[in-house]
């Protein structure tokens, strides 16, 4: 039995020293290739390569952050302050991002804003931003290169002497773009405003005012904006849409009691179908909708929508409302209101949005209602007191409406 068990185990012995063997060998041919590979500098030419292909790596991330950082920069200064957005004075802010987000303090940038499009010269930088399917709103544009003393090339650190090649180096870049502008179909309060009250309490778009207490300024990007704190002068007292101008008989104009052309005042809002608004008292609006309003609102939606304005009161941020500029047809009892755009309001009080049935609610700025201005127009009509402030909200993917820019704006990156 023990000679039958050595004559069944001799071939597998067998096979083990063969492959014990060729392993052997196997490990002595990669000990000779390392060798020769490193006695030829192989190795060392590889380790080269990596180095500076991590080193191509790090500058184009630098320029990638250095170019997104601008074009936030620039989009932000360009809504706080319009008149400073200009590629002179924006191309000194994008050229100063791009030197300190590098290790060693130097990079190339060029900006085009797209409203200044003529001014754009043609691109040093051999990356360009991704194409974006955003249409609308005004964008800028940051593009960042290589800048190594007076050389705009990323000289090779070791591959270039290990090899012995003649490269003097690359050049690496990148591109950072941000889009602003008003938004585009947005669901909004149903409760409009005119343009007319808006320009008069704005100064025609430019003035406004932050959140009322410290807390929000911290919303909306307000410490971006540089907006100040509102005060007593800052409210004002909005009458509403009287049954006189529902009937086609405009009031007098909110700056000129000779102007009958255009409207004035708020309105309660309805689908242009006539069907009411949600159950937060909001519609879904366009610039350019006509929404039509009804006589009888000011009980009906007056009524359903007194809690979101309780809301707004104790909350005090800002709303988006919708802003019209014409009313028609001139004989109606449902007429139309077209929506020239949107504005971020702060409601800090009302007087008897419904007499009898809702009582005023004094104003949180002044203690009380608006003196003057109530006494004129409160007393025959329903008053909103508020004012009218900016708001910047980001987005991922921005959707930009047309025409004025009444303070709200949306911002979001778009390459």
């Amino acid at each position: 039995m023990h000679r039958l068990t050595r004559h069944l185990l001799s071939p597998v012995r067998r096979a083990w020293r063969r492959a014990s063997r060729r392993h052997g060998s196997e490990h002595g041919a990669v000990a000779a290739l390392f060798a020769v590979m490193v006695s030829t500098g192989v190795i060392i030419t590889m380790g080269a390569l990596v180095i500076d292909v991590g080193q191509i790596a790090l500058e184009r991330q630098e320029l990638q952050t250095g170019a997104d950082t601008a074009s936030w920069s620039i989009a932000t200064k360009c809504i706080a302050k319009p008149a400073d957005c200009t590629m002179a004075k924006q191309s000194v802010v994008a050229q100063d991002y791009a030197n300190r987000n590098t290790k060693d303090g130097s990079a190339d940038a060029q900006i085009c804003i797209s409203s200044l499009s003529a001014q754009c010269t043609a691109w040093n930088s051999p990356a360009a931003c991704p194409a974006t399917t955003i249409t609308g709103g005004t964008s800028v544009e940051v593009r960042t290169s290589t800048r190594t003393g007076a050389s705009t090339l990323l000289p090779p650190a070791f591959a270039g002497a290990m090899s012995g090649s003649a490269s003097t180096g690359v050049t690496a870049g990148a591109c950072g773009r941000v889009a602003w502008g008003p938004p585009g179909l947005t669901k909004v309060l149903a409760l409009g405003f005119s343009m007319c009250d808006w320009k008069r309490m704005t100064q025609n778009g430019t003035t406004f005012y932050g959140p009322l207490s410290p807390l929000l300024s911290q919303l909306g990007l307000y410490s971006v904006l540089g907006l100040p704190a509102p005060t007593a002068s800052a409210e004002s007292a909005i009458p509403a849409v009287l049954p006189a101008s529902i009937l086609g008989l405009p009031l007098p104009s909110c700056t000129s009691p000779f102007d009958l052309t255009e409207p004035r005042g708020w309105v309660w809002l309805a689908n242009n179908d006539l069907s009411p608004p949600d159950a937060n008292c909001e519609i879904s609006l366009k610039v350019g909708d006509r929404p039509r309003s009804q006589l009888l609102s000011g009980l009906t939606q007056g009524i359903a929508c007194a809690g979101r304005l309780q809301a707004q009161l104790a909350s005090r941020q800002p709303v988006l409302v919708p802003i019209f500029d014409d009313i028609a047809p001139l004989i109606s009892l449902t007429p139309t209101y077209r929506i020239a755009g949107f504005a971020p309001f702060v409601f800090t009080g009302y007087t008897a949005l419904i007499p009898g049935l809702l009582s005023g609610v004094g104003s949180l700025l002044n203690g009380g209602v608006a003196g003057l201005l109530q006494s004129v127009l409160c007393g025959t009509s329903q008053c909103i007191l508020g004012y009218f402030t900016k708001t910047l909200v980001p987005v991922d993917i921005p959707s930009f409406g047309t025409g004025p820019n009444f303070g709200a704006t949306v911002i979001g990156r778009t390459g």
